[in-house]
């Protein structure tokens, strides 16, 4: 007897979109794997209400209005429908509170918004199950769409849920306790996520974890609704001038270490070594980021390359020497295992999921003290002064990521835990 291909409704805020084609890619590589064994659509919320970095600009009314303008922009170029690499999205719009006190509650106000294109879609395909990336807002949609669907729902837990969310206040711890509570299984991406899950009212039986892929070979390029390129290409070859480069990659959040990177930089440079600093991303502590640049003499060894496209992005990982992103809160952290996979030693913080995880299973990763400018300013310094270690790391690395670490290894696992749920549900 030949079995169905299963029907999965994918719900997530984040996906690439054509305003920003590397948004939520991580799902993206996810979707595109199961495809040779699924029959995928997905619905990504898009929240409408202007950010708090708008209103911020509101007492300088030219600069208020041209991010308003900017903002405005990115949304209308996003169609209520489109495909990425041939799967199906739908971007409905919704409002919702702001998310600095409201975040928890965002899937509340978004599905009165999504439920009629989850109706139309369930009609047309009778989905055999949902997959919900992050509880809020996307687990909470599922979890009203199930009750008359009929159908499990998986929920992939990626980090936020369990270390913003639930500490905002009383009412988004209790909305995620929920959401770990009634779904029928849960997806940790580290065993540092998984803990956390559990500690938040996730029923520890039905916590599994599944990790990421990083490998950018064995991923086709990625096209949106025909030719804009948004996933994978062949890196390019690194260059060598004698000057040894440091790479960040993530968003400009306080979070992410950049402010720390610089500080370390600057006494690396004070000791005599030559150093280029290349990051890429954007955010919010943008500006605070190169006016410290500034402050510290390191306009000339600085570049800041600004949001790219994923496909762009791996082109920046092979042209370095060393990966830097000592973050903190870091539920995993895909970035460190896309340098690994292009032998790229890395240096993540101690007791942070995705370092801590990495290097159980091999020296690929070299550890520093969170919000520690001289641990980190040390670690480097050790990796600069033994370019022996450094090639050592990123052939334990790239093994690493070939063993462990690979989206074919992701898609399999998620596929039999959906083959599990499924069989308990008819059981």
């Amino acid at each position: 007897m030949v079995k169905r291909r299963l029907r999965v409704l994918f719900i997530s805020e984040l996906f690439p979109n054509p305003a920003w084609p590397a948004f939520g890619i991580f799902v993206e590589r996810q979707v595109c794997h199961l495809r040779p064994y699924c029959d995928i659509q997905v619905i990504a919320p898009l929240r409408v209400f202007p950010p708090l970095r708008i209103w911020r600009s509101l007492l300088k009314p030219s600069h208020f209005v041209a991010e308003w303008r900017h903002w405005w922009a990115d949304l209308a170029c996003i169609p209520a429908r489109n495909t990425v690499n041939d799967v199906p999205v739908c971007y409905p719009r919704y409002a919702s509170p702001p998310k600095q006190v409201f975040h928890g509650t965002w899937g509340f106000f978004a599905y009165p918004f999504v439920r009629s294109t989850l109706k139309e879609l369930h009609s047309r395909y009778h989905f055999d199950l949902i997959h919900a990336h992050y509880a809020v807002p996307s687990g909470v949609i599922a979890l009203f769409a199930q009750r008359w669907m009929k159908v499990p729902v998986v929920l992939s837990v990626h980090g936020s849920d369990v270390t913003y969310t639930v500490h905002q206040n009383s009412m988004g711890a209790w909305i995620i306790r929920w959401v770990l509570d009634s779904v029928d299984a849960i997806i940790a991406n580290s065993t540092w996520t998984a803990r956390r899950i559990v500690r938040h009212g996730g029923n520890p039986e039905r916590v599994e974890i599944v990790h990421y892929g990083g490998n950018p070979e064995e991923a086709p390029i990625v096209r949106m609704g025909g030719d804009n390129l948004v996933g994978y290409e062949q890196p390019k070859a690194a260059t060598k001038n004698g000057t040894l480069k440091l790479l960040s990659v993530g968003y400009f959040e306080e979070r992410k270490g950049h402010a720390y990177v610089l500080r370390a930089l600057k006494e690396l440079i004070l000791r005599g070594y030559e150093l280029q600093y290349v990051v890429v991303g954007d955010g919010s502590q943008r500006k605070a980021l190169e006016a410290l640049t500034h402050e510290l003499g390191l306009a000339k060894v600085v570049s800041f390359e600004g949001y790219k496209p994923h496909a762009e992005v791996w082109s920046y990982f092979a042209d370095c020497n060393i990966f830097v992103l000592p973050s903190w809160n870091e539920a995993f952290g895909i970035v460190y295992i896309e340098a690994l996979s292009l032998g790229k030693p890395v240096v993540g913080c101690e007791g942070e999921g995705g370092p801590e995880e990495l290097k159980a299973l091999g020296d690929c990763v070299e550890l520093v003290k969170p919000r520690d400018v001289e641990s980190l300013a040390a670690a480097l310094q050790r990796l600069i002064d033994n370019p022996e270690r450094r090639q050592r790391m990123g052939e334990v690395g790239r093994q690493i990521v070939q063993e462990h670490f690979t989206w074919q290894r992701n898609a399999a696992d998620t596929l039999a835990l959906y083959h599990r749920v499924l069989g308990q549900k008819n059981a």
